[in-house]
């Protein structure tokens, strides 16, 4: 009965040892500090009503969102034996995680200058971009409107504006990422 003690002690210390170790490993955080994946959303307040002339019958027609077709930049062909990914902007993927943040940081500050931002209509538009290996913008589709011409087409003109980006890091051995943002005007 003292064999068996002196190997069956070891093994429920073991046990016990690895419970302990694997509850506290999985209350440790190891994502050094990245924060969650955050959406584009602008508030615009309400301005004060100005009076003007009332129009006449003949001229009063009611304002009509004019539909815009999804805009095409065509892709060029990625090299052979190039491989490409998908990610969303606001994803908290942290293969991705730093890359998205410094697209965001640097699409934010032209975004929130533009005439689209500054406008009282509200609306989603969602693009899809392609970014090459070196930074540059190979597609930009409208997949969403938000069915107003200026929001789309503002949004479309802020990507354009802020590219080229920076290049793929190396890391993820693409030739090109599809990455798809909303943009939300409230």
């Amino acid at each position: 009965m003292d064999s068996k003690k002196i190997f069956l002690l070891p093994i429920i210390i073991s046990i016990i040892g690895h419970v302990a170790l694997i509850t506290v490993s999985s209350m440790v955080d190891l994502r050094d500090n990245v924060k969650a994946a955050e959406l584009f959303t602008v508030r615009i307040a309400q301005s004060e009503p100005q009076r003007a002339e009332e129009p006449k019958k003949e001229e009063k027609a009611k304002p009509v969102r004019e539909k815009i077709q999804p805009q095409k930049r065509e892709a060029k062909p990625i090299p052979e034996g190039g491989r490409e990914d998908t990610v969303d902007l606001g994803s908290s993927d942290m293969k991705y995680a730093g890359y998205l943040a410094t697209l965001k940081k640097k699409i934010l500050p032209i975004w929130t200058s533009a005439e689209a931002y500054r406008s009282s209509e509200a609306g989603v538009v969602v693009i899809l971009m392609s970014i090459n290996a070196d930074g540059s913008l190979s597609q930009l589709l409208l997949t969403s409107s938000s069915g107003s011409a200026s929001l789309d087409q503002g949004t479309l003109d802020v990507i354009n504006a802020a590219a080229p980006f920076n290049p793929l890091p190396a890391k993820y051995e693409l030739s090109r990422l599809h990455i798809t943002a909303s943009f939300r005007y409230q």
